[in-house]
């Protein structure tokens, strides 16, 4: 996941883990089955933070914003591997790898798009969205939140094709909150500008 080599092979990851290939060969099977094996293994690592995820009391347009500035801010943090160094690795794995790519969507991109729609659940039984299909709703916020943190930090977006990352993050939560807002529903303004005041910290 530190992505110091591009897809590293089977030797590669027998070597990292300090035994051999063989070794490797007899407990998982081939590349493929290794890679499913670290996914998983990040997906159970990262199980307790989604629970917490999955529920909120803010109302709902604080909430999008709550939402998107920490996946912001988690795939910034400086530590040995970053939150998007794993969703870079899984989705270049996975459409890569036939065999890998059920595997990047079970353990690693299905679960967070499965919190984003639970606390969008939670915002319809309160009257706060539109009643809609939460799937292609999870998908319109997460999907341009991930495509810009990737463009930036991981394709070389920042030097080549800079972009202001927290103001990207609250115009994508602006134009999800336009289409998916229920009418009348209580804006929340004091807990929404707190968080985009918030923003650029989390830059």
């Amino acid at each position: 996941m530190r992505r110091e080599t591009a897809r590293p092979s089977l030797r590669q990851l027998a070597e990292a883990a300090g035994v051999t290939v063989p070794t490797l060969r007899h407990y998982f099977g081939g590349r493929a089955e290794v890679m499913t094996a670290i996914l998983e293994a990040y997906r159970e690592a990262g199980g307790k933070r989604l629970e917490m995820l999955a529920f909120t009391e803010q109302p709902f347009e604080a909430a999008i914003r709550e939402f998107a500035f920490s996946l912001l801010m988690a795939v910034q943090i400086p530590r040995e591997v970053r939150l998007g160094d794993v969703f870079a690795v899984s989705i270049a794995e996975g459409l890569l790898d036939a065999q890998i790519g059920p595997a990047a969507l079970t353990h690693i991109v299905d679960p967070a798009i499965d919190t984003l729609q639970a606390r969008l659940r939670l915002h319809i039984a309160r009257g706060e969205m539109i009643d809609t299909d939460t799937r292609p709703a999870a998908l319109m916020l997460l999907s341009p939140l991930l495509l810009a943190i990737l463009h930036q930090h991981h394709m070389g977006g920042a030097e080549c094709n800079p972009a202001d990352l927290p103001k990207v993050t609250e115009e994508i939560c602006a134009a999800f909150i336009r289409a998916y807002k229920a009418p009348g529903a209580q804006a929340g303004v004091g807990a929404a500008r707190a968080m985009s005041a918030g923003a650029p910290a989390a830059s």
